[in-house]
């Protein structure tokens, strides 16, 4: 029997309701997705790391990853098995293209329907060129899915993700 998870209604004192991440940081951590970063802080500007992803992901696919030592052991071990991410780097900070590329790998591995970004294109964006030969399709994806809209006509794929665009990808 799967009982439901009752929403925490945490408030963040580095979180106004009139953000535009402030539904998303809602929904992550009442879904026990992401924590806070200090007893009332959420840092929805600082940078995600790969091992932070790695753990939102897992826990997303029902792995449970407490008691875990070092604290991303055990979303790092889930993504490998999981060709989600080879597991390096852990604590470095993640970048958009790495992200995407990351949710791509995820989406596929569950079977979902990645194609929508086949024929998408993002040659619009005058920062295109600079998305990396790996991270192409998941971009491509990310955006045809309207997972990405860019910012200021950039998908800015070189900078590193911030907690708040995280949570609401």
């Amino acid at each position: 029997v799967k009982i439901a998870q009752q929403p925490t209604g945490k408030t963040f004192s580095d979180v106004e309701k009139s953000d535009w991440f402030a539904d998303a940081v809602a929904y992550v951590t009442d879904k026990g997705l992401m924590n806070g970063t200090g007893s009332d802080t959420f840092s929805p500007n600082a940078s995600t790391t790969r091992g932070m992803l790695m753990t939102v992901l897992a826990r997303y696919a029902g792995t449970d990853t407490t008691g875990s030592k070092p604290w991303y052991q055990k979303g790092m071990e889930w993504a490998k098995a999981n060709g989600v991410s080879d597991g390096t780097a852990p604590n470095a900070n993640i970048t958009r293209e790495q992200l995407v590329t990351m949710l791509y790998r995820y989406a596929k591995s569950t079977g979902k329907d990645v194609s929508v970004g086949e024929d998408t294109n993002i040659l619009s964006y005058t920062d295109a060129t600079t998305v990396s030969q790996y991270a192409i399709p998941a971009m491509q994806w990310a955006c045809g899915a309207g997972i990405v809209n860019g910012a200021n006509g950039k998908l800015n794929p070189q900078n590193n993700a911030t907690r708040a665009e995280v949570a609401a990808i």
